[in-house]
């Protein structure tokens, strides 16, 4: 009987003690979005120095309309040649790859251009966050463009 109650008592407690981390993820979570939402609008204001408080030195952006990954200097160097707003369609997911980086990813409608050409009009973006110094900073921003029979 000994036996059984050990791993019996261990998978009980596993089954009604919730992670403790459950109520510090709503936080984390909570501020990955705001510091998102914060460089998107960044972005859509050309705001080039909050924007570079909100990446990574060693960022990298991979989209159709840039044509070829992209690092944060040269992003920096073409952001006159963009033009966006966009507007979120879908729930946004984080997914927490540990304590210090997450992955965050949601479906927008863009409105804008690259260097005079439009941009696809849905698509789904995905971005991958770490933490430094306490702060959230995107490292990653990679777009999907979604064709109208496969947007939701």
């Amino acid at each position: 009987m000994r036996h059984i109650a050990l791993p019996l008592c261990f998978v009980m407690g596993l089954a009604v003690t919730p992670p403790a981390a459950l109520s510090d993820d709503a936080a984390t979570i909570a501020a990955i979005n705001a510091s998102s939402t914060a460089l998107d609008d960044a972005f859509e204001r050309q705001d080039a120095e909050k924007i570079r408080s909100l990446m990574t030195p060693d960022h990298l952006a991979i989209t159709s309309y840039y044509g070829a990954p992209m690092g944060f200097d040269e992003q920096m160097k073409t952001l006159p040649d963009i033009e966006m707003d966009q507007t979120i369609k879908s729930d946004v997911t984080v997914t927490l790859l540990g304590p210090d980086a997450a992955l965050r990813s949601f479906i927008v409608d863009m409105k804008g251009s690259y260097k005079g050409k439009p941009l696809p009009s849905r698509m789904f973006i995905t971005e991958t966050l770490v933490r430094r110094d306490g702060k959230w900073l995107e490292r990653q921003y990679q777009t999907t463009p979604l064709t109208p029979q496969n947007n939701n």
